[in-house]
């Protein structure tokens, strides 16, 4: 049982920065889709113009400032609508079956699952992991299903973004 009064639910400044870190690594296979691809994705054409410069630019400095950029506004789109395309985009049906399927078996309790998932995709950090996890412990403690809602969002977005990353550092 989690004492609540014990618990200092703001999110850091380091989850925040490796929030971000993770949406501008996403910018990269972001810009490596087809056009047909990039056609489907469910964003603003702004973002979209940004995005089709990346994945023009050769130049390495130009570039990775591109890349901090398209991660940046990443965060200013519908991040969870985005990194679903992107990860729909990415993997086949029975793999997103697969992943997805941790989703369900992930739970604050169960460190060895925690501990399975974080060993299995490379991307991922326990940390990270158990925070959203707690946050979705707190939103049943609060009874809030807002906040539940936008936990779970959160844990599948997370979830998303670390198997696609994991894929890329094979």
């Amino acid at each position: 049982m989690i004492d609540w009064s014990e618990q200092d639910m703001r999110v850091s400044r380091t989850e925040l920065k490796k929030s971000h870190e993770r949406l501008q690594q996403l910018s990269i296979p972001l810009a490596n889709l087809s056009k047909k691809q990039l056609k489907a994705l469910p964003a603003s054409d702004y973002f979209m113009a940004e995005l089709m410069a990346l994945a023009d630019i050769t130049s390495a400095n130009a570039r990775n400032r591109q890349t901090k950029r398209v991660g940046k506004l990443i965060s200013e789109e519908n991040r969870h609508e985005l990194v679903k395309a992107l990860f729909d985009a990415v993997f086949p049906k029975e793999q997103i079956s697969k992943i997805e399927s941790w989703y369900g078996r992930l739970n604050i309790d169960d460190e060895g699952t925690l501990k399975q998932f974080v060993k299995q995709y490379k991307a991922s950090e326990h940390h990270s992991m158990y925070q959203l996890l707690l946050w979705i412990e707190y939103a049943k403690h609060m009874q809030d299903d807002e906040l539940m809602a936008e936990a779970k969002e959160d844990l599948a977005s997370y979830i998303r973004e670390v198997a696609i990353l994991s894929q890329l550092k094979k």
